[in-house]
């Protein structure tokens, strides 16, 4: 499976300057049928799915999840039997990741839990584990995200790559710039930097998801794995760390006119086709950080989706273009 993605400079859309280019890294060419960076977690998660020969593997997130999506892709294409436990959508009408799942998955395979009971979802999956193992059928469960021990290997890999780029383009940026949903990629980035010994550069992170001390708390239980792998402490050294609020459309899982419009924008000037959930919001909260402070020195924006995640948006994005 693929770890290596390419950075080339940004065409368009973000404020640069001769002094402060902008490059974007193309986490999106990882996988054509796993939504960017989350390719990443699945390079160390799948070998360990394989290797432990569990009879059925359940994921667990939104009916509009793009690790659910993503991850069932792989595992059914390994032969792998998959069941989902997925928060009922509020709209029934299948579409996006949605109706790709269910073309993935037959209806006994796919469990809605209403909102009410969202909270205890891992409690519900341990029980249909326990159901599942009197049956003689071994179940291992994959938490929201891929909140997992096993993709810890694998989420390293992109301080590797980022450090491959560097030296090939020999650019030494002074910031990155990353959005974060679950935050596990996010986290593999700096505790990958702090392992290569990079104080630098500064990384900002937009939450789309969670807040900053549910971030702080899910990175000091990968460290701690990571303690764990290595037999010895980590490196002291991390990199700085800044937490951004999105621009516009601040609540998880909304888009407004403002979205929009900024997705019609960033494919009209850069040739990038982004989801409005995640990437939009991030590059335009990345753009107002630009305008309100000039950066100084090179800059590097991760483009951790891709274009199938725009699945579901095309009603509202040709509504804000009229028919000629």
């Amino acid at each position: 499976m693929n770890w290596k993605s390419r950075c080339h400079r940004l065409n368009g859309y973000l404020p640069a300057t001769c002094s402060s280019p902008v490059f974007i890294k193309r986490e999106d060419e990882l996988n054509a049928n796993a939504v960017g960076t989350k390719h990443r977690k699945y390079l160390s998660l799948l070998p360990t799915l394989e290797h432990n020969g569990n009879d059925r593997i359940i994921l667990i997130g939104s009916a509009h999840s793009n690790n659910v999506m993503g991850l069932a892709q792989l595992l059914r294409s390994r032969g792998m039997d998959v069941s989902v436990l997925i928060k009922a959508p509020g709209n029934s009408r299948l579409m996006g990741n949605h109706l790709l799942l269910t073309m993935l998955l037959p209806p006994d395979r796919i469990e809605y839990i209403s909102h009410r009971e969202w909270p205890q979802v891992m409690e519900i999956a341990d029980q249909r584990v326990a159901e599942l193992n009197k049956r003689g059928v071994s179940a291992t469960v994959i938490a929201e995200g891929g909140y997992n021990e096993a993709v810890l290997p694998g989420i390293l890999t992109l301080a590797a790559d980022l450090h491959r780029n560097i030296g090939e383009l020999g650019i030494d940026f002074t910031d990155i710039w990353s959005d974060s949903g679950t935050g596990v990629s996010a986290i593999g980035l700096l505790l990958g930097m702090r392992l290569l010994g990079l104080s630098e550069p500064r990384v900002h992170i937009t939450l789309i998801a969670g807040s900053p001390d549910e971030f702080q708390h899910r990175y000091q239980q990968f460290a701690q794995w990571l303690t764990k792998l290595m037999q010895q402490p980590l490196p002291p050294r991390c990199p700085e760390v800044r937490f951004m609020q999105p621009a516009s459309a601040a609540s998880y899982g909304s888009i407004n006119k403002t979205i929009l419009s900024e997705s019609w924008a960033i494919a009209r000037q850069t040739g990038l086709l982004m989801d409005p959930v995640y990437s939009v919001k991030h590059f335009y909260t990345v753009k107002c950080a630009m305008e309100r402070q000039a950066p100084t020195g090179p800059q590097l924006i991760l483009y951790n989706g891709g274009t199938l995640a725009m699945c579901g948006f095309q009603s509202a994005l040709a509504s804000q273009q009229p028919i000629v």
